[in-house]
């Protein structure tokens, strides 16, 4: 019968009964405005006193909705009584808000916050401590005091905050209500917890397992979802080989073709260039049939033998088009990783191992597995194609890239879980300027360390984390170490 459901693993069609047959993600948030004024200061100085509080918190509004224009802010108005805040608060609750930004206009009790925030304790808080303006004013007088008592307000909320056991984790933030530098730190704020929501609706999928012997690579796909957020899905090799034997001969020969008029191909016969192609078809059509955003592959010994070549063709092509993010060798927690850099800069990150040590440059030679986007690579033009140096029992020569990452700064990172739980690596460095490509038929980089090498090394290997690291261009040291606090997990930050 055409109607029955089954499973991904067995189904010919393409509705399965266990993979969500539309799966999107959210690409905003909806942001919740708190601002809050005390009604009794309104009679003190009336005609005034509101109408400046107002203004302030207007520009604050103004500023959030230009910062976080991918996102939907609602701001209910001035709470300054206890139905207003209620109000509010059932407001933004209807209105199903992600996250709220409570700024304070004057000194106000904590109960007004307390009642606004009863409707949607779901939502994380950001306190944004602000003032009229970054300087005292020697000339001022007691209105203008009363406008710049916000942090009275703030410390206030935060200490009842610390009392009733509400937002252990709360994010303060300080500036006036013009200051930019404040407003990107809301900003870095939300879009770090945006990555860490969409990863709850991200599919991985494992072709294989981890290369035996890589126990720092092996993971629970329990702990993954309830801690990290992916859903991790065991794809059968036969899934990926089946796309192999099928894959349309025409769609092949114009990836063929199209990489031998990119590339400076050397010592691989038109058959190795052939087989590499119709491994990109069908890497790519498995991700597309079960729904994939990830996906990292064993190719070593048993799909490299039965295919006569290497996923590297595949994964660069893949990386370079930006739909999809894939690794080799199990590397499920090295994946999670590239995910998050991906969403955080929107630049597909690269894949590496550690390497030798540079005393004197303070840095590292990073060698990568012969697959990435080749627009990180120093100069476009030396980019060679040759033969796969590490040889898994394939018949042929495989394919792989070599060229020498280009200079910048980067962000290195990576996951693990030891016998304490999951941690996170979080370093800041700078990829060198290397002028002439390192010969070695791979892809490699020269990274400088601002931690004196040595002494970086011997924490690296005492924290122990994974032999893989994934490089990507960019500081994105605060965005990461948000996200793992979202996930309750350890930092080491250098």
């Amino acid at each position: 019968m055409s109607d029955i459901i089954e499973s991904f693993e067995t189904a010919k069609g393409n509705t399965f009964g266990d993979l969500l047959t539309l799966k999107e993600k959210s690409s905003s948030l909806k942001i919740g405005v708190l601002t809050v004024g005390f009604f009794e200061y309104w009679r003190m100085f009336p005609g005034t006193m509101r109408a400046n509080v107002n203004e302030d918190m207007t520009c604050v509004y103004t500023h959030l909705c230009e910062v976080l224009d991918q996102d939907t802010v609602i701001w209910p108005g001035l709470i300054d009584t206890l139905d207003a805040a209620d109000k509010a608060g059932k407001k933004l609750a209807e209105e199903r808000v992600d996250i709220i930004v409570y700024v304070a206009g004057t000194y106000c009790p904590d109960y007004m916050a307390i009642q606004a925030l009863e409707h949607i304790r779901h939502a994380p808080v950001i306190l944004f401590n602000t003032q009229s303006s970054n300087k005292i004013n020697l000339q001022t007088n007691y209105e203008n005091i009363l406008r710049n008592s916000a942090l009275i307000a703030s410390l206030q909320l935060a200490a009842t905050f610390r009392k009733m056991g509400w937002y252990p984790d709360l994010k303060v933030v300080v500036g006036s209500i013009r200051d930019t530098a404040a407003y990107g730190e809301i900003k870095k704020y939300i879009r770090a917890y945006k990555v860490f929501r969409q990863l709850k609706n991200t599919n991985i999928g494992v072709i294989g397992h981890v290369f035996r012997g890589m126990y720092d690579f092996e993971y629970d796909k329990t702990m993954i979802k309830g801690t990290l957020g992916p859903n991790i899905i065991a794809i059968q090799v036969d899934h990926l080989l089946d796309q192999f034997s099928q894959a349309d001969d025409e769609e092949i020969k114009m990836i063929e073709a199209e990489t031998k008029s990119r590339f400076n191909i050397v010592g691989l016969s038109d058959n190795d260039v052939y087989q590499s192609s119709r491994f990109y078809v069908a890497l790519r059509k498995t991700l597309e049939r079960f729904r994939l955003d990830a996906l990292t592959l064993l190719g070593q010994h048993y799909v490299e033998q039965k295919t006569g070549t290497t996923s590297y063709l595949a994964n660069t092509m893949i990386h370079e088009e930006g739909k999809y993010i894939v690794n080799t060798e199990g590397d499920v927690h090295g994946l999670i990783i590239m995910t998050i850099v991906n969403e955080l800069s929107g630049q597909m990150p690269t894949y590496a191992e550690w390497g030798e040590y540079d005393e004197e440059l303070n840095a590292l030679l990073m060698v990568h597995h012969g697959y990435a986007n080749t627009n990180y690579a120093t100069d476009k033009n030396t980019v060679k194609v040759n033969r796969s140096p590490e040889q898994w029992g394939l018949q042929g020569a495989g394919f792989g890239f070599e060229y020498t990452l280009k200079p910048g700064e980067v962000t290195i990172s990576h996951l693990i879980i030891d016998a304490e739980g999951y941690k996170m690596l979080i370093v800041k460095a700078e990829a060198l300027h290397i002028p002439t490509n390192i010969p070695c038929e791979e892809i490699t980089g020269v990274v400088r360390f601002d931690t004196p090498i040595k002494p970086f090394l011997t924490t690296l290997i005492k924290e122990g984390f994974a032999h893989h690291c994934i490089i990507a261009y960019g500081d994105l040291t605060e965005e990461l170490s948000m996200i793992a606090d979202f996930m309750g997990i350890r930092k080491v930050i250098y």
